[in-house]
């Protein structure tokens, strides 16, 4: 089960790396909202003492700790401080047709850093939303009509 658990998120990882490498900087934020990074690092934490293969790979976290499914669109940009041995990290996680009728997506802007123990631990989330009834994609921290 783990090991075909693994083989799916690695097919979905590849598949939304190579037709996601494209920059989100026409996005528009207008506003953010801080997230709550506790029950994130919790699950992390737990992870890490479970052994788990994807708590190294901070490219997986999204795979990982944030819903992905039911989704019309998903976009994933990531970037590192250092290609080879890396110590912060962004991810910029974009999610498109929400079955809700007034939130149509959100964007989360998710930064890692590699604590002293070698473990990665998320240092903080911001979000956005994108509203149905809104012109235009744009996001903001304010409650959909």
């Amino acid at each position: 089960m783990r090991n075909r658990m693994k083989t799916v998120l690695l097919f979905f990882f590849t598949v939304l790396f190579s037709v996601s490498c494209t920059s989100n900087t026409s996005v528009t934020v207008k506003s953010w909202e801080d997230v709550e990074t506790d029950t994130f690092n919790k699950k992390i934490g737990k992870a890490y003492d479970d052994g788990l293969d994807w708590v190294g790979r901070p490219e997986l976290y999204v795979f990982n700790l944030f819903e992905l499914s039911d989704l019309k669109k998903i976009s994933y940009e990531f970037s590192a401080d250092n290609i080879e041995t890396p110590v912060n990290i962004e991810i910029n996680l974009i999610r498109d047709g929400f079955a809700d009728d007034s939130v149509r997506g959100d964007i989360q802007r998710i930064k890692l850093r590699k604590n002293n123990e070698g473990r990665w631990e998320i240092v903080s989330i911001k979000r956005a939303v994108s509203c149905w009834r809104n012109e235009g994609p744009a996001y903001s921290s304010e409650a959909c009509p």
